[in-house]
């Protein structure tokens, strides 16, 4: 059996199954609540008080780019939300059929332990990364359907100044940011996937790759450990905040890069070992 075959069998798998479907769901309704108070209320307040001070605006600050931008550039999506999406999928590829009793009889079949895994780890990568495409699609969909077409006014991550992108510049920008979100996310779903391997549980699992996360996260905050901040992954989620600077720093995404492939390689490999190595009662 090709790994072709099996990762084709095993997205199947996991797209048999009802609750693979409801990561989408929550993003479509996140981007239908957005579409909804931005309609209400207007743009973000540090948006408008940005631009009451600077410009002068002859044309409208929503257009279809602006929902995507503001949806990506959300810290409940790419720090929570689709995390938590990946790491419930993920976390079931392996401990989800070692609990359901089928992996046992998966295993026993004429195809190479590292080749069922390998299948496993792109069924998670390619889940991670389309629940990220998926929000930035849809939301360029239902953006362009409500405020039409138009540029991109975006305002830099310190709130200090603003600048306008064209919108054929914008789609690039755009692409590049929920690109380099998906790599990210790719890189939690290696995480855990690894952690599907070692614990017996699926739901331990999810509750280990969620826990690690926000203890991450915590050591951004505290300055003690400056000198770790670039080995964490949580550092490097938001390396698509890159792809909206005026000019794209591209030293500071090829280094973000090589972290998060360190992140997707390296879980995978320890995984790889572990399984390869692992008696499998049930």
């Amino acid at each position: 059996m090709r790994l072709r075959t099996t990762i084709a069998i095993e997205l199947r798998k996991l797209f048999a199954q009802r609750g693979t479907y409801v990561g989408y769901v929550v993003l479509a309704v996140l981007v239908g609540l957005f579409v909804w108070g931005i309609w209400r209320h207007g743009p973000p307040d540090d948006l408008r008080r940005a631009v009451g001070d600077q410009f002068i605006v002859g044309g409208k600050l929503l257009t279809g780019p602006f929902l995507p931008f503001v949806l990506l550039t959300l810290p409940l999506a790419l720090y929570l939300l689709i995390p938590l999406l990946v790491a419930t999928v993920a976390s079931g590829l392996v401990a989800g059929e070692k609990r359901a009793g089928t992996l046992r009889t998966v295993i026993t079949r004429p195809v190479p332990r590292t080749r069922l895994l390998a299948g496993k780890l792109f069924a998670g990568w390619l889940h991670a990364a389309s629940l990220v495409l998926f929000l930035g699609l849809f939301g360029a969909l239902v953006g362009y359907l409500v405020f039409g077409r138009g540029d991109l006014v975006v305002m830099d991550f310190q709130g200090s100044s603003l600048g306008v992108l064209a919108e054929p510049q914008a789609l690039v920008r755009l692409a590049l940011g929920y690109g380099l979100g998906a790599v990210a996310m790719m890189a939690i779903a290696s995480l855990a996937l690894l952690l599907s391997v070692v614990c017996d549980n699926p739901l331990t699992a999810a509750g280990v790759t969620v826990a690690i996360l926000l203890v991450f996260q915590a050591l951004q905050l505290m300055p003690y450990f400056v000198w770790l901040q670039p080995y964490l992954v949580t550092e490097h989620i938001s390396v698509y905040r890159e792809a909206f600077a005026g000019v794209v720093d591209w030293v500071a995404v090829r280094s973000s890069l090589s972290y998060l492939a360190g992140y997707i390689v390296v879980p995978a490999v320890l995984a790889m070992i572990i399984f390869q190595r692992k008696d499998v009662l049930c």
